[in-house]
Protein backbone atom coordinates (compact mmCIF):
# COMPACT_ATOMS: atom_id res chain seq x y z
CA UNK A 1 0.00 0.00 0.00
CA UNK A 2 1.59 3.27 -0.75
CA UNK A 3 1.50 6.21 1.51
CA UNK A 4 1.74 9.94 0.89
CA UNK A 5 2.79 10.89 4.66
CA UNK A 6 6.56 9.51 5.98
CA UNK A 7 7.49 9.92 9.22
CA UNK A 8 10.94 10.72 9.25
CA UNK A 9 13.72 11.03 12.48
CA UNK A 10 14.24 14.49 13.31
CA UNK A 11 16.44 16.05 16.36
CA UNK A 12 15.06 12.79 18.72
CA UNK A 13 11.80 13.72 17.26
CA UNK A 14 10.18 12.95 13.82
CA UNK A 15 9.03 15.06 10.95
CA UNK A 16 5.84 13.95 8.76
CA UNK A 17 7.19 14.00 5.54
CA UNK A 18 3.94 15.13 3.41
CA UNK A 19 4.72 14.14 -0.45
CA UNK A 20 2.82 15.93 -3.20
CA UNK A 21 -0.38 14.33 -4.56
CA UNK A 22 0.20 11.06 -6.86
CA UNK A 23 3.33 11.02 -5.06
CA UNK A 24 2.74 7.78 -3.19
CA UNK A 25 6.02 5.55 -1.74
CA UNK A 26 5.53 1.89 -1.36
CA UNK A 27 7.12 -0.06 1.68
CA UNK A 28 9.64 -1.47 -0.72
CA UNK A 29 10.56 2.13 -1.77
CA UNK A 30 11.51 3.32 2.02
CA UNK A 31 14.91 2.01 2.64
CA UNK A 32 15.83 1.65 6.86
CA UNK A 33 18.89 0.28 8.16
CA UNK A 34 19.20 -3.07 10.54
CA UNK A 35 19.24 -1.85 14.04
CA UNK A 36 18.38 -5.09 15.31
CA UNK A 37 20.11 -6.30 18.18
CA UNK A 38 21.68 -3.19 19.40
CA UNK A 39 23.88 -4.49 23.08
CA UNK A 40 22.22 -3.31 26.59
CA UNK A 41 25.51 -4.20 28.42
CA UNK A 42 28.17 -2.00 26.67
CA UNK A 43 30.46 -2.08 29.55
CA UNK A 44 30.33 -5.89 29.69
CA UNK A 45 30.97 -6.17 25.93
CA UNK A 46 34.08 -3.82 26.04
CA UNK A 47 35.63 -5.26 28.86
CA UNK A 48 34.91 -8.61 26.79
CA UNK A 49 36.31 -7.27 23.84
CA UNK A 50 39.73 -5.62 25.60
CA UNK A 51 39.92 -9.65 27.53
CA UNK A 52 40.13 -11.22 24.08
CA UNK A 53 41.19 -8.77 21.69
CA UNK A 54 41.79 -9.63 17.85
CA UNK A 55 45.56 -10.36 16.51
CA UNK A 56 47.06 -8.40 19.44
CA UNK A 57 48.36 -8.81 22.74
CA UNK A 58 45.82 -7.63 25.81
CA UNK A 59 46.36 -3.51 26.09
CA UNK A 60 47.95 -3.94 29.51
CA UNK A 61 50.43 -6.20 27.86
CA UNK A 62 51.43 -3.49 25.96
CA UNK A 63 52.62 -1.25 28.14
CA UNK A 64 54.00 -0.72 31.94
CA UNK A 65 55.65 2.02 34.20
CA UNK A 66 57.22 4.85 31.93
CA UNK A 67 55.14 4.02 28.65
CA UNK A 68 54.00 6.88 26.60
CA UNK A 69 50.24 6.72 25.38
CA UNK A 70 48.07 8.49 23.01
CA UNK A 71 44.91 8.02 23.06
CA UNK A 72 42.92 9.52 19.78
CA UNK A 73 39.39 9.61 19.86
CA UNK A 74 37.16 10.80 16.74
CA UNK A 75 35.63 14.47 16.79
CA UNK A 76 32.32 15.55 18.47
CA UNK A 77 30.96 15.00 15.01
CA UNK A 78 30.30 11.41 15.61
CA UNK A 79 28.03 9.68 18.02
CA UNK A 80 30.51 7.04 19.53
CA UNK A 81 30.38 6.16 22.97
CA UNK A 82 33.89 7.66 24.12
CA UNK A 83 33.31 9.24 27.52
CA UNK A 84 32.12 5.66 28.25
CA UNK A 85 34.59 3.58 26.82
CA UNK A 86 37.72 6.03 27.84
CA UNK A 87 37.67 5.71 31.41
CA UNK A 88 37.23 1.80 30.99
CA UNK A 89 40.63 2.50 29.03
CA UNK A 90 42.42 4.60 31.37
CA UNK A 91 42.14 2.27 33.84
CA UNK A 92 43.46 -0.23 32.34
CA UNK A 93 46.42 1.47 31.01
CA UNK A 94 47.10 2.59 34.90
CA UNK A 95 46.65 -0.55 36.35
CA UNK A 96 49.58 -1.50 34.58
CA UNK A 97 51.68 0.94 35.79
CA UNK A 98 51.20 3.94 33.13
CA UNK A 99 51.38 7.53 34.80
CA UNK A 100 48.57 10.13 33.88
CA UNK A 101 51.78 12.45 33.14
CA UNK A 102 52.01 10.07 30.17
CA UNK A 103 49.00 9.71 28.38
CA UNK A 104 47.76 12.40 25.87
CA UNK A 105 43.94 12.53 24.70
CA UNK A 106 43.71 13.81 21.12
CA UNK A 107 41.09 14.52 19.51
CA UNK A 108 41.07 13.30 15.35
CA UNK A 109 39.31 16.47 13.18
CA UNK A 110 41.16 16.20 10.26
CA UNK A 111 39.49 19.04 8.43
CA UNK A 112 37.12 19.95 10.79
CA UNK A 113 36.61 22.82 12.98
CA UNK A 114 38.88 22.34 16.47
CA UNK A 115 37.65 21.35 19.24
CA UNK A 116 37.39 23.89 22.20
CA UNK A 117 37.80 22.99 25.72
CA UNK A 118 34.19 22.71 26.48
CA UNK A 119 33.21 20.42 23.49
CA UNK A 120 36.67 18.65 24.82
CA UNK A 121 34.73 17.87 28.36
CA UNK A 122 31.35 16.55 26.78
CA UNK A 123 33.36 14.92 24.55
CA UNK A 124 35.54 12.83 26.91
CA UNK A 125 33.86 13.97 30.20
CA UNK A 126 34.91 16.27 32.99
CA UNK A 127 36.93 13.94 34.71
CA UNK A 128 39.85 13.35 32.06
CA UNK A 129 39.23 16.40 30.36
CA UNK A 130 40.61 18.30 33.40
CA UNK A 131 43.57 15.27 34.50
CA UNK A 132 44.75 14.47 30.75
CA UNK A 133 46.54 16.74 28.80
CA UNK A 134 44.26 17.10 25.56
CA UNK A 135 44.30 18.59 22.37
CA UNK A 136 42.99 19.34 19.24
CA UNK A 137 45.25 19.52 16.97
CA UNK A 138 46.31 22.37 14.70
CA UNK A 139 45.93 21.10 11.12
CA UNK A 140 48.04 23.89 9.54
CA UNK A 141 51.16 24.24 12.10
CA UNK A 142 54.04 22.24 10.62
CA UNK A 143 55.76 22.86 13.72
CA UNK A 144 53.52 20.79 15.54
CA UNK A 145 54.30 17.64 13.58
CA UNK A 146 56.58 15.30 13.10
CA UNK A 147 58.10 14.09 10.13
CA UNK A 148 58.32 10.46 9.64
CA UNK A 149 59.44 10.40 5.72
CA UNK A 150 57.27 9.67 2.92
CA UNK A 151 55.22 6.18 2.16
CA UNK A 152 56.11 4.19 -1.29
CA UNK A 153 52.90 6.06 -2.82
CA UNK A 154 54.47 9.30 -2.44
CA UNK A 155 52.28 10.30 0.75
CA UNK A 156 54.35 12.51 3.04
CA UNK A 157 53.58 11.24 6.85
CA UNK A 158 53.65 14.28 9.30
CA UNK A 159 51.36 13.04 12.68
CA UNK A 160 50.72 15.74 15.45
CA UNK A 161 54.01 15.45 17.55
CA UNK A 162 51.97 13.26 21.17
CA UNK A 163 50.82 10.80 18.64
CA UNK A 164 53.80 10.60 16.80
CA UNK A 165 56.32 10.35 19.33
CA UNK A 166 54.12 8.36 21.96
CA UNK A 167 55.44 4.19 23.00
CA UNK A 168 51.70 3.36 21.62
CA UNK A 169 48.54 4.63 20.30
CA UNK A 170 45.33 3.84 21.36
CA UNK A 171 42.06 4.36 18.81
CA UNK A 172 38.89 5.32 20.19
CA UNK A 173 36.21 5.32 17.14
CA UNK A 174 33.54 4.08 15.11
CA UNK A 175 33.22 2.03 11.91
CA UNK A 176 30.25 3.83 9.67
CA UNK A 177 30.21 4.56 5.79
CA UNK A 178 32.48 6.44 3.88
CA UNK A 179 32.70 7.77 0.51
CA UNK A 180 36.05 7.83 -0.35
CA UNK A 181 37.65 5.27 2.70
CA UNK A 182 35.05 2.86 2.17
CA UNK A 183 34.24 3.08 6.24
CA UNK A 184 35.73 5.32 8.35
CA UNK A 185 37.27 4.55 11.55
CA UNK A 186 40.78 2.74 12.33
CA UNK A 187 43.49 4.30 11.31
CA UNK A 188 41.77 6.51 10.11
CA UNK A 189 41.66 8.46 13.28
CA UNK A 190 45.33 9.21 12.79
CA UNK A 191 45.23 9.43 8.96
CA UNK A 192 43.74 12.28 8.38
CA UNK A 193 42.54 12.98 11.88
CA UNK A 194 45.53 13.87 13.61
CA UNK A 195 47.95 14.32 10.14
CA UNK A 196 49.26 17.74 9.20
CA UNK A 197 46.87 19.41 5.68
CA UNK A 198 49.76 18.11 3.34
CA UNK A 199 49.64 14.71 4.51
CA UNK A 200 45.31 15.06 5.02
CA UNK A 201 45.36 16.28 1.44
CA UNK A 202 48.06 13.59 -0.41
CA UNK A 203 45.34 10.57 1.08
CA UNK A 204 42.28 12.26 0.41
CA UNK A 205 43.64 12.39 -3.44
CA UNK A 206 43.76 8.41 -3.47
CA UNK A 207 41.49 6.91 -5.56
CA UNK A 208 40.18 10.17 -7.11
CA UNK A 209 41.80 10.82 -10.88
CA UNK A 210 40.68 13.10 -13.39
CA UNK A 211 38.01 11.24 -14.45
CA UNK A 212 37.31 8.55 -11.43
CA UNK A 213 34.30 8.72 -9.46
CA UNK A 214 34.88 8.75 -5.80
CA UNK A 215 31.52 6.72 -4.78
CA UNK A 216 32.38 3.42 -6.38
CA UNK A 217 34.93 3.65 -3.42
CA UNK A 218 31.83 3.44 -1.44
CA UNK A 219 31.27 0.19 1.32
CA UNK A 220 34.49 -1.24 -0.74
CA UNK A 221 36.62 -3.67 1.20
CA UNK A 222 40.00 -2.49 2.23
CA UNK A 223 41.81 -4.19 0.20
CA UNK A 224 40.71 -2.82 -3.09
CA UNK A 225 40.37 1.15 -2.14
CA UNK A 226 43.25 3.18 -2.21
CA UNK A 227 42.94 5.55 0.27
CA UNK A 228 42.61 2.38 3.09
CA UNK A 229 45.78 1.03 1.27
CA UNK A 230 47.82 4.38 1.71
CA UNK A 231 46.51 4.67 5.59
CA UNK A 232 47.60 1.49 5.88
CA UNK A 233 51.53 2.53 4.80
CA UNK A 234 51.31 5.23 6.82
CA UNK A 235 50.27 3.54 9.92
CA UNK A 236 53.30 1.05 9.39
CA UNK A 237 55.72 4.10 9.89
CA UNK A 238 54.67 5.09 13.00
CA UNK A 239 54.81 2.29 16.44
CA UNK A 240 52.80 0.18 17.75
CA UNK A 241 48.57 1.02 17.68
CA UNK A 242 45.85 -0.76 19.37
CA UNK A 243 41.98 -0.11 18.22
CA UNK A 244 38.99 0.22 20.47
CA UNK A 245 36.30 0.52 17.98
CA UNK A 246 32.45 0.15 17.41
CA UNK A 247 29.59 -0.04 15.48
CA UNK A 248 27.08 2.15 15.93
CA UNK A 249 23.57 3.22 14.79
CA UNK A 250 21.74 6.17 15.98
CA UNK A 251 22.92 7.64 19.04
CA UNK A 252 23.00 5.37 22.69
CA UNK A 253 22.75 2.11 20.16
CA UNK A 254 25.89 0.21 19.80
CA UNK A 255 25.98 -3.10 18.17
CA UNK A 256 29.27 -4.17 18.59
CA UNK A 257 32.71 -3.23 20.33
CA UNK A 258 35.78 -4.99 19.24
CA UNK A 259 39.23 -4.33 20.04
CA UNK A 260 42.77 -5.08 19.23
CA UNK A 261 44.83 -4.69 15.90
CA UNK A 262 43.66 -1.63 13.90
CA UNK A 263 43.01 -3.48 10.75
CA UNK A 264 41.27 -6.90 11.78
CA UNK A 265 38.91 -4.78 13.89
CA UNK A 266 38.45 -2.09 10.96
CA UNK A 267 37.61 -4.94 8.57
CA UNK A 268 35.65 -7.42 10.88
CA UNK A 269 33.37 -4.41 11.98
CA UNK A 270 33.18 -3.39 8.06
CA UNK A 271 31.54 -6.64 7.20
CA UNK A 272 28.99 -6.49 9.52
CA UNK A 273 28.02 -2.53 8.48
CA UNK A 274 27.92 -3.26 4.97
CA UNK A 275 25.27 -6.04 5.84
CA UNK A 276 23.41 -3.61 7.78
CA UNK A 277 23.50 -0.50 5.79
CA UNK A 278 23.88 -1.30 2.58
CA UNK A 279 20.31 -0.53 0.65
CA UNK A 280 19.10 -2.89 -1.30
CA UNK A 281 19.90 -2.95 -5.48
CA UNK A 282 16.75 -1.47 -7.35
CA UNK A 283 16.14 0.79 -10.19
CA UNK A 284 17.60 4.46 -10.03
CA UNK A 285 14.67 6.72 -9.16
CA UNK A 286 13.73 10.29 -10.33
CA UNK A 287 13.62 11.63 -6.59
CA UNK A 288 15.29 10.36 -4.09
CA UNK A 289 15.11 11.95 -0.94
CA UNK A 290 17.72 11.41 2.48
CA UNK A 291 17.66 11.84 6.02
CA UNK A 292 20.82 13.08 7.70
CA UNK A 293 19.93 10.97 10.87
CA UNK A 294 22.16 10.56 12.86
CA UNK A 295 24.62 13.03 12.17
CA UNK A 296 23.82 16.16 14.88
CA UNK A 297 23.90 18.75 11.99
CA UNK A 298 27.23 19.44 10.96
CA UNK A 299 26.19 20.09 6.84
CA UNK A 300 28.82 19.30 5.37
CA UNK A 301 28.61 15.47 7.46
CA UNK A 302 24.47 16.05 6.17
CA UNK A 303 25.94 16.87 2.33
CA UNK A 304 28.50 13.85 2.72
CA UNK A 305 24.68 11.47 3.64
CA UNK A 306 23.38 12.93 -0.15
CA UNK A 307 26.76 11.57 -1.84
CA UNK A 308 26.41 8.17 -0.13
CA UNK A 309 23.23 7.97 -1.66
CA UNK A 310 24.13 9.28 -5.16
CA UNK A 311 23.75 6.16 -7.24
CA UNK A 312 20.62 5.58 -6.35
CA UNK A 313 19.20 8.73 -8.27
CA UNK A 314 18.96 8.75 -12.05
CA UNK A 315 21.31 11.47 -13.83
CA UNK A 316 18.97 14.93 -14.35
CA UNK A 317 16.80 13.71 -11.65
CA UNK A 318 16.38 15.24 -8.33
CA UNK A 319 17.72 14.90 -4.90
CA UNK A 320 16.07 16.07 -1.72
CA UNK A 321 17.59 16.59 1.30
CA UNK A 322 16.57 16.33 5.25
CA UNK A 323 18.70 18.13 7.25
CA UNK A 324 18.03 18.46 10.84
CA UNK A 325 20.71 21.02 12.31
CA UNK A 326 21.33 21.26 15.73
CA UNK A 327 22.56 25.19 16.38
CA UNK A 328 26.08 23.55 17.89
CA UNK A 329 27.02 21.84 15.05
CA UNK A 330 25.96 23.86 12.20
CA UNK A 331 29.97 25.20 11.39
CA UNK A 332 31.66 22.28 12.49
CA UNK A 333 33.27 21.29 9.54
CA UNK A 334 32.51 24.87 6.94
CA UNK A 335 32.56 28.08 8.55
CA UNK A 336 29.59 29.90 8.80
CA UNK A 337 31.15 32.77 6.80
CA UNK A 338 31.92 30.60 4.17
CA UNK A 339 28.79 29.33 3.78
CA UNK A 340 27.48 32.72 3.10
CA UNK A 341 29.88 33.89 0.60
CA UNK A 342 28.46 30.95 -1.23
CA UNK A 343 25.49 31.64 -0.82
CA UNK A 344 25.45 34.86 -1.19
CA UNK A 345 26.82 34.56 -4.94
CA UNK A 346 23.29 33.43 -5.58
CA UNK A 347 22.31 31.91 -8.94
CA UNK A 348 24.97 33.21 -11.05
CA UNK A 349 27.35 31.42 -8.08
CA UNK A 350 25.37 28.47 -8.67
CA UNK A 351 25.90 28.40 -12.58
CA UNK A 352 29.78 28.92 -11.73
CA UNK A 353 30.18 25.78 -9.48
CA UNK A 354 28.27 23.93 -11.85
CA UNK A 355 30.20 24.83 -14.87
CA UNK A 356 33.71 25.70 -13.58
CA UNK A 357 34.24 23.03 -11.51
CA UNK A 358 35.66 20.67 -13.18
CA UNK A 359 38.64 23.60 -14.47
CA UNK A 360 39.21 24.23 -10.58
CA UNK A 361 39.65 20.72 -9.92
CA UNK A 362 42.15 20.05 -12.55
CA UNK A 363 44.41 23.08 -11.35
CA UNK A 364 44.13 21.71 -7.73
CA UNK A 365 44.90 18.47 -8.68
CA UNK A 366 47.75 19.18 -10.36
CA UNK A 367 49.14 21.68 -7.65
CA UNK A 368 48.23 18.86 -5.53
CA UNK A 369 45.61 21.05 -3.26
CA UNK A 370 44.25 19.53 -0.11
CA UNK A 371 41.15 21.21 -1.19
CA UNK A 372 41.21 19.01 -4.77
CA UNK A 373 38.91 16.32 -3.07
CA UNK A 374 36.30 18.39 -1.54
CA UNK A 375 35.48 19.94 -5.02
CA UNK A 376 35.36 16.57 -6.51
CA UNK A 377 32.65 15.64 -3.91
CA UNK A 378 30.99 18.92 -4.99
CA UNK A 379 31.11 18.90 -8.47
CA UNK A 380 30.15 14.67 -8.06
CA UNK A 381 26.72 15.85 -6.35
CA UNK A 382 25.38 18.60 -8.35
CA UNK A 383 26.88 17.94 -11.96
CA UNK A 384 23.75 16.26 -13.17
CA UNK A 385 21.14 16.55 -10.84
CA UNK A 386 19.23 19.50 -9.08
CA UNK A 387 19.50 19.36 -5.21
CA UNK A 388 16.99 20.65 -2.81
CA UNK A 389 17.50 20.45 0.80
CA UNK A 390 14.59 21.24 3.59
CA UNK A 391 16.44 22.71 6.71
CA UNK A 392 14.61 25.72 8.29
CA UNK A 393 17.72 26.28 10.26
CA UNK A 394 20.26 26.59 7.60
CA UNK A 395 17.60 28.78 5.62
CA UNK A 396 17.23 31.13 8.70
CA UNK A 397 21.15 31.77 8.75
CA UNK A 398 22.12 31.60 5.11
CA UNK A 399 18.79 32.35 2.69
CA UNK A 400 17.49 29.91 0.46
CA UNK A 401 20.71 29.35 -1.70
CA UNK A 402 23.73 27.42 -1.26
CA UNK A 403 25.51 27.41 -4.83
CA UNK A 404 23.83 25.54 -7.14
CA UNK A 405 21.81 23.83 -3.85
CA UNK A 406 18.51 25.46 -3.21
CA UNK A 407 17.44 25.81 0.70
CA UNK A 408 13.69 25.64 1.99
CA UNK A 409 11.77 26.26 5.16
CA UNK A 410 8.79 25.24 3.76
CA UNK A 411 8.06 21.90 2.63
CA UNK A 412 5.12 22.87 0.15
CA UNK A 413 7.68 25.39 -1.15
CA UNK A 414 10.24 22.67 -1.65
CA UNK A 415 7.86 19.93 -3.31
CA UNK A 416 6.83 22.93 -6.09
CA UNK A 417 10.35 23.43 -6.92
CA UNK A 418 11.62 19.35 -6.93
CA UNK A 419 7.94 19.05 -9.38
CA UNK A 420 9.53 22.10 -11.59
CA UNK A 421 12.72 20.17 -11.95
CA UNK A 422 11.75 16.99 -13.19
CA UNK A 423 10.99 16.67 -16.52
CA UNK A 424 7.25 16.85 -18.12
CA UNK A 425 6.67 13.58 -18.30
CA UNK A 426 7.56 12.58 -15.31
CA UNK A 427 6.32 14.92 -12.70
CA UNK A 428 2.86 13.75 -11.79
CA UNK A 429 3.84 10.16 -11.28
CA UNK A 430 7.62 10.15 -10.44
CA UNK A 431 9.80 6.65 -8.74
CA UNK A 432 10.72 8.34 -5.69
CA UNK A 433 13.02 6.59 -3.12
CA UNK A 434 13.38 7.33 0.71
CA UNK A 435 16.60 6.93 2.95
CA UNK A 436 15.36 8.20 6.47
CA UNK A 437 18.41 7.65 7.91
CA UNK A 438 21.13 8.37 5.40
CA UNK A 439 23.39 8.95 7.86
CA UNK A 440 23.78 5.03 8.22
CA UNK A 441 22.60 4.03 4.96
CA UNK A 442 24.42 4.03 1.62
CA UNK A 443 24.09 3.02 -1.82
CA UNK A 444 26.88 1.66 -3.88
CA UNK A 445 28.10 2.77 -7.48
CA UNK A 446 27.06 -0.53 -9.42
Amino acid sequence: MESRTIEVPWGGGTLGLEMPPGWGVGPDDVVEPDLAGAMADYPGALAAALDAPEGSPRLEEMVGPGSRVAIVVDDPSRWTPVSEALPVVLSRLHGAGVAVDDVTISAGVGRHQPVDDEAMRRRLGDGPAATYRCFSPPVDDLSSYADLGTTPRGIPVRVFRPVAEADIRVLIGSVLPHLQAGFGGGYKLIFPGTSHRETLGALHRQGIGRDSDAGRLLGGTAADNPMRLAIVEAAAMLGPCFSVSHLIGAPGMVFRARAGLPGAVQEALAAEARSRFQAPPAPPADVIVVGNDPWPGDPMQSFKALLNHRAASVPGGVTVGLFWTDPEEIDRSLPRSAMRLIAGSGAPGGWAIRRLLPMVERFLMARESSAAFMLRWARELVVDRAVMVYAPPLHERIGGRLGPVRIFADQEEMWAAVRRALPRDRRDAPRVRVFPRGGLTYVPKA
